[in-house]
């Protein structure tokens, strides 16, 4: 299996333990969880266009420069409609050393439907995650790789919690109906 397969199956395992923990209201978690499976897809897109172990490392966890790199690689106009995601889902890595969200306090908010959002009054220090938005996004880079999404995700379905919680509100259809095999 080649480094951008493993990537993306990596990816679908952060993915469907993000979306079990945002509908499980496991708050900043989810957001984390989402942040490293979005980081993994776009590096496994870089990786399938030839990017090297080296290279992707020293992009880091930096959602926004790591965008930026697969836009370039990838310049498919439908990314742009994610472009205002990216920042978002990207403040989530501050969880992993939480001093700042410590000293300056943190408001999470999920939003689960797509066209529901909620306006916090102090934006500094809110954390706003769209499990709808990643799911379009998620869809939409299976479609820019040319990548099978049944094939990447299908092994969750072993497990009927992990199926149940990738197509519990998942607007973007990324799978088949099962009974449909």
């Amino acid at each position: 299996m080649d480094d951008w397969e493993v990537l993306l199956k990596t990816a679908g395992q952060y993915y469907v333990a993000g979306r079990y923990s945002a509908f499980a209201g496991f708050s900043p978690v989810a957001g984390n969880l989402l942040h490293h499976a979005v980081e993994m897809y776009l590096k496994g897109g870089l990786s399938k266009k030839g990017c090297n172990r080296a290279t992707l490392k020293k992009l880091s966890h930096n959602l926004e420069r790591i965008w930026e790199r697969f836009k370039k690689e990838y310049p498919d106009p439908t990314l742009g409609n994610f472009d205002q995601a990216i920042p978002q889902l990207d403040r989530f890595e501050d969880i992993r050393y939480p001093g700042p969200t410590l000293d300056r306090g943190m408001i999470t908010v999920i939003n689960y439907p797509r066209g529901v959002t909620v306006h916090p009054l102090d934006r500094s220090r809110t954390y706003e995650l769209s499990v709808a938005t990643i799911d379009e996004f998620v869809a939409q880079l299976f479609k820019t790789l040319g990548a099978n999404p049944v094939v990447f995700l299908t092994r969750f379905f072993l497990q009927p919690i992990a199926q149940e919680y990738l197509k519990k509100d998942n607007w973007a259809g990324l799978l088949p109906d099962p009974g449909r095999r």
